[in-house]
């Protein structure tokens, strides 16, 4: 499964020696094929798609982060594009219906 992972710099900045210690553990996971990608914001923190089996395996990977305690977390389940399309479409037929218009 891929899940958009977010991390916002908290409060209180990490010591020089935290940041490095994040920056060679986000460098390990995209070598072993754990994030397909990151990404950073101008303002400070990033994100990655991940490759995870579970929800638990998202949690478990953000738990391993070195800045774990000092970042605020955003954490969504993807889809690839188009997937459920079909299941999305079926309901707008079902409350097109319901509404008098099909």
């Amino acid at each position: 499964m891929k899940y958009f992972i977010s991390a916002t710099p908290g409060p209180m900045p990490p010591a020089p020696e935290q940041f490095d210690a994040a920056f060679e553990w986000l460098e390990k996971k995209v070598d072993d094929g754990t994030f397909d990608c990151i990404f950073g914001f101008l303002e400070g923190g990033g994100f990655s798609v991940a490759n995870v089996d579970s929800h638990r395996g998202a949690l478990e990977l953000m738990a391993d982060y070195p800045l774990f305690g000092l970042v605020t977390w955003e954490v969504r389940p993807l889809l690839d594009f188009k997937e459920g399309t079909d299941t999305l479409r079926a309901k707008l037929v079902e409350a097109q219906a319901a509404m008098g218009g099909g």
